[in-house]
């Protein structure tokens, strides 16, 4: 599930940038948060999969110009039927039937309806004078009035926070569906016409759905440096907000929390009334290992050719790299880069960090203190180990012998797939392996949270053009099979429910909330002398409870008996099951062999649904085309026509039964 944030016309970058933020700590554990523009609100399915769209601060005039008419109405539609909208000051100001702003003040004044109506009445504004557009003129820290027994117990009575040109929400108990939860303490003269005080924010029940809107700024993290566009010039104004949002940090963050809590959305812990945020972890060292000595020589070796002598550096297309051996002193060169790409809010550098293989053992790996939450060893005798229940003692695979490891890493597919010299000097057959990513990519627009309890990773491997019986567009089917499979075709969990969703996600089926998605594949590729250099994505939930269900849960809600199972013996699965599907597609191309297992776990098989891109036409899914691997549909209005939809140009919302163009 994503939560949508609205950058474009209108949208201040500030507040973008601490709605983000804040999001993410309080929400980033179970949900995607995406920035988006009105480019997609205009033509994309967006509300597929959307939890929450946030229109952040800035000015409510440009909003309307972007949005005003088909993308307001699908807003509209989107709430009514169950969704969510969170509106920040200008975002508030938008949601309203009708906004009031500096009224009886030449230029400045704004009288007008608004298309969304979430409130049924006006937000007028502003609360305090002094309003200033692209300034903190007229900044204040202000104190909100929490209603008694609405929001959470625990919380003070008032909270402190930023604001900078909100309005209020004019006589709220004129309206069923509209519930005050905060109400501004000490309002200038402008509102003396709410006696209760006017209201700050406000819950509103709009159909199925709700729209919470917020005249302040609580998103706004002190901690941020560009918090105010402070300075050392700062004035006396500024620094007494500063202080009192650093008092309040803790209670806003709170209440925020509870206000997400009250719309549905599946928050972070508290303990001893602290919020229990979800931190984005630093990135760590990326260790090369291998099965053999060979598979760390041969690449190490290139990586330092391509490196500064002296500095063992060089830098990518995406990334900057530093090549170290195990135990090596921590260069100054690499430690000042770090800390000034830090500064310079770039992509941290990348360590790679090799074990000696002077007198080392077989497999070549740092010991498992220094991997506490991924066991190389482990993983590579569960490798050989199921590579000899293969033809022949399984001798002929590669796929997974070497692998780069990190505890914390931005995207596994990103530091292969953006970095073209690093990427080209790895061998057909490594895997990239991560606990934790902080950028993890998925198709599209979307991204994978990726935290401790998935399994993710991003295998290269090098496919021949000459190989034309053997199309490339087929490998993204064959690994999703192999994910499926390694798993299924274990004595003892052939019943796991695990099944496939047209192109490549894989979906479980529970007892008691059906389908639920528990992981997904991408791939790039480029072309280079006669190859696709592939680069293979994947991430699957094997062990998190967030954000939907595990796959280990998963097991054993359908034999309570049968063991979890670990990320290295899962991996190690992967590797082999999808290298032996691999092998037989390169010999034998795409045919039944492959195909009728995969029609065995997919979730398609003559499913109806509605074609977007054809007039709304409906039509039956009855396979795969042999020749471009499209999704081969028939017309149900007109027997005998078939049209062939490729994965990239369509999305398919499987719960509403629509395939839908890309744009």
């Amino acid at each position: 599930m994503n939560i949508l944030v609205y950058n474009d016309l209108g949208a201040s970058p500030n507040s973008v940038k601490h709605t983000i933020n804040t999001l993410k700590t309080i929400l980033g554990h179970v949900y995607d948060i995406m920035e988006i523009d009105q480019k997609v609100l205009q033509q994309e399915p967006w509300e597929v999969g959307c939890a929450m769209l946030v229109m952040p601060g800035g000015r409510d005039m440009p909003y309307c110009q972007a949005l005003d008419g088909e993308p307001n109405t699908r807003i509209q539609k989107y709430v009514q039927s169950g969704g969510r909208y969170l509106g920040l000051c200008a975002g508030a100001y938008y949601a309203s039937n009708e906004i009031e702003f500096e009224k009886g003040r030449a230029v400045m004044e704004i009288i007008q309806p608004r298309e969304l109506g979430f409130y049924p009445g006006i937000s007028r504004g502003t609360v305090y004078p002094g309003f200033v557009y692209n300034s903190e003129g007229g900044a204040k820290s202000v104190s909100v009035k929490l209603e008694p027994g609405l929001i959470d117990a625990s919380l003070p009575s008032e909270i402190k926070m930023y604001y900078n040109g909100g309005g209020y929400f004019v006589h709220p108990e004129k309206y069923d569906n509209v519930t005050v939860l905060c109400r501004y303490k000490d309002p200038s003269e402008r509102c003396t016409d709410e006696p209760e005080g006017p209201a700050a924010v406000v819950h509103c029940k709009v159909g199925n759905g709700h729209a919470l809107l917020i005249g302040t700024h609580p998103e706004y993290d002190i901690s941020s440096d560009e918090l105010l566009s402070a300075d050392e010039g700062m004035s006396a104004t500024i620094k007494t907000i500063i202080n009192d949002l650093i008092l309040s940090e803790v209670h806003r963050k709170q209440l925020l929390r509870a206000l997400f809590a009250r719309i549905g959305l599946r928050v972070v812990a508290v303990e001893n009334n602290v919020v229990q945020e979800n931190v984005i972890p630093d990135v760590t060292p990326v260790y090369l290992v291998g099965l053999t000595k060979g598979w760390v020589q041969r690449p190490v070796s290139q990586l330092l050719r391509m490196a500064d002598v002296t500095t063992r550096i060089f830098e990518d297309t995406e990334d900057v790299f530093y090549v170290s051996a195990l135990g090596d002193a921590p260069s100054t060169q690499a430690e000042l880069l770090k800390l000034c790409r830090t500064r310079e809010d770039k992509s941290p550098l990348v360590e790679i960090v090799y074990p000696s293989t002077i007198d080392a053992e077989e497999p070549v790996c740092p010991p498992k203190s220094m991997t506490p939450y991924f066991d190389i060893k482990t993983y590579f005798d569960k490798l050989v180990k199921k590579r000899s229940m293969e033809w022949g003692g399984g001798g002929w695979l590669r796929f997974g012998s070497g692998m780069l490891y990190a505890e914390v890493i931005g995207s596994t597919q990103s530091v292969l797939d953006k970095n073209f010299k690093f990427s080209q000097v790895l061998p057909s057959g490594l895997v990239c392996l991560a606990t934790n990513q902080v950028a993890g990519r998925g198709r599209g627009r979307n991204s994978w949270v990726s935290q401790a309890g998935a399994l993710q990773f991003s295998l290269i491997v090098r496919h021949n053009v000459n190989m034309r019986h053997a199309p490339v567009v087929f490998i993204q089917y064959i690994i999703a099979l192999a994910v499926v499979e390694s798993i299924r075709e274990r004595p003892g969990y052939e019943n796991t429910p695990l099944r496939l969703k047209w192109p490549n996600d894989i979906y479980a089926e529970t007892k008691q909330d059906g389908l639920k998605k528990v992981g997904g594949l991408l791939i790039n590729s480029t072309f280079v002398d006669d190859e696709f250099v592939l680069v293979i994505g994947c991430g699957i939930n094997l062990s998190n409870p967030e954000p939907t269900v595990s796959i280990n849960d998963l097991i054993q809600e359908y034999n309570p008996l049968q063991s979890r199972l670990s990320p290295e013996d899962v991996l190690a699965g992967i590797m082999v099951k999808f290298e032996v599907y691999y092998n037989q597609f390169c010999d034998k191309g795409m045919g039944p062999w492959f195909l009728s297992k995969y029609y065995e776990r997919w979730l398609h098989s003559d499913s109806i649904v509605t074609l977007t891109t054809h007039d709304n036409e409906s039509v039956k899914i009855v396979g795969i085309t042999s020749d471009y691997g499209m999704l081969k549909v028939e017309s149900l209005d007109r027997r005998g026509k078939f049209y062939g939809l490729l994965p990239d140009g369509n999305s398919f919302d499987m719960m509403k039964g629509l395939l839908v163009q890309k744009k």
